[in-house]
């Protein structure tokens, strides 16, 4: 790689190497938001560290993205609300 002035840069990064189920590779492949997604990225928006506490449980659920919704189920649900099915005997 060539920087703007024209010298060679050399960038290395360190990474593992992991053996992974074909059907658990298939899910990370689908999961990549794009061609420069790279797994290291799916992973860490994807598997998160279990909190130990209250706390750290309140500030990771500070810095998650909030839920995908569906607006049409939730219109179902609250179209529902109170609604009782029929018994059958």
């Amino acid at each position: 790689m060539r920087d703007t002035s024209g010298r060679f840069v050399y960038r290395s990064y360190m990474g593992k190497t992991i053996t992974i189920d074909d059907d658990a590779y298939k899910l990370l492949l689908s999961l990549k938001q794009g061609a420069h997604d790279s797994f290291t990225k799916v992973i860490r928006r994807h598997v998160h560290k279990p909190a130990e506490t209250a706390g750290e449980l309140l500030d990771a659920m500070d810095t998650f993205p909030p839920p995908p919704v569906d607006l049409d189920l939730l219109k179902r649900v609250e179209k529902a609300r109170g609604r009782r099915s029929v018994r059958r005997n």
